[in-house]
């Protein structure tokens, strides 16, 4: 495990890291670390459902600020939202992007001494990212499958040392678990190449049942407070050997896929990502209230497109509004496989034609 957290500290500029069993714990754990309990939390309203857990499980308040329908945040709704209780703040980096307004956020946070964490789950092999903030935290298994995986990262040796002693006297060790999590992300990685999606499927509802994470679903069964097994902080590390290689590949495919889709590139949700982009989504805006029967249609013609969090998970107070509902109506995400063909990048350009035409 201090393999990993030295190693990915060094290849990120950071001067180290925590790890811990799944994204959420690293996100809990910079979360007490900061000093949040007892106080509130300013978090992103448009985010999973596993944040502002996350934020109640180390004792502390989640206030949502709001996102607009381009992922953007204004500095008028962001300073609206910080009140004398406010302990930290939350900002994401939303499917591989670095967010816009990050080094306004944190300059805003400096000036009233409030500790920022960026998040960073969904943007591992981003070059530049997460240097903004006191603390950052990022997932393994977003970008590749994993037993499970996040870590704590953070330019001050102090907070590390503090954020570790926590980790040590109350994070428990559920290597189990990391397991069947690990062959359920297998499976969901393999998904999104195109040409094996259907199996990957079979293979992970049979391994959701077998494993007993039908009831719950495997994506909310990672633990808050878990320790990372050796075994996963291996896994970890090999597939950080060869994240350079592999975001490059995901540019690669993505602009081939751009470039292809001629008129139909009016479906893109952004413009094409850039080179301090981690290039790990292709996000799709359709038409409204479309989304899921576009999703139906994509899969019939063997192209995997996903729902994103508003459309399948309860907003909570304070967090409903206009721009959550228009995402919620309207975003498509597909994940982009390092691995996929020529032959499955024509698929999904074909697709992509059809579902704009």
């Amino acid at each position: 495990m201090r393999q990993l957290e030295q190693e990915f500290a060094a290849r990120h500029g950071f001067a180290g890291g925590v790890a811990t069993g799944f994204g959420r714990a690293a996100l809990r754990l910079g979360l007490e670390t900061a000093g949040a309990r007892g106080g509130e939390v300013l978090v992103p309203d448009f985010v999973c459902a596993q944040v502002p857990e996350a934020v109640r499980r180390a004792g502390a308040t989640p206030v949502f600020y709001p996102v607009a329908e381009d992922l953007s945040v204004s500095q008028e709704a962001f300073l609206c939202a910080i009140t004398p209780a406010t302990r930290a703040v939350l900002a994401v980096h939303y499917f591989g992007r670095t967010l816009d307004s990050i080094a306004l956020l944190a300059e805003i946070c400096r000036g009233h001494r409030i500790p920022l964490i960026e998040d960073c789950a969904l943007s591992l092999g981003a070059p530049s990212i997460g240097l903004h903030g006191d603390a950052a935290v990022f997932s393994f298994t977003k970008a590749d499958w994993c037993y499970g995986g996040g870590l704590l990262v953070s330019r001050s040796k102090e907070s590390l040392e503090r954020a570790r002693a926590i980790r040590d006297s109350s994070f428990q060790s559920s290597p189990g678990l990391a397991f069947r999590y690990g062959l359920l992300r297998r499976a969901d990685f393999a998904a999104n190449r195109h040409s094996r999606a259907r199996a990957a499927e079979f293979c992970g509802r049979t391994l959701e049942f077998a494993s007993g994470f039908h009831q719950r679903g495997f994506y909310d069964s990672g633990k808050y407070d878990t320790l990372m097994p050796a075994f996963a902080a291996r896994r970890a590390c090999r597939m950080l050997s060869y994240l350079p290689d592999g975001t490059a590949k995901r540019r690669r495919i993505l602009e081939s896929i751009c470039e292809s889709l001629g008129p139909a590139q009016r479906l893109l949700f952004w413009p094409q990502g850039g080179a301090q982009d981690a290039s790990s989504f292709l996000l799709i805006h359709s038409e409204a209230g479309q989304a899921f029967a576009w999703r139906e249609r994509a899969a019939r013609a063997g192209v995997t497109l996903r729902l994103c969090w508003p459309a399948y998970q309860d907003a909570e107070p304070g967090q409903a509004h206009a721009a959550l509902d228009w995402l919620a109506e309207h975003l498509l995400l597909m994940e982009i496989h390092p691995k996929l063909t020529e032959r499955e990048v024509q698929r999904i350009v074909r697709c992509l034609k059809l579902l704009a035409s």
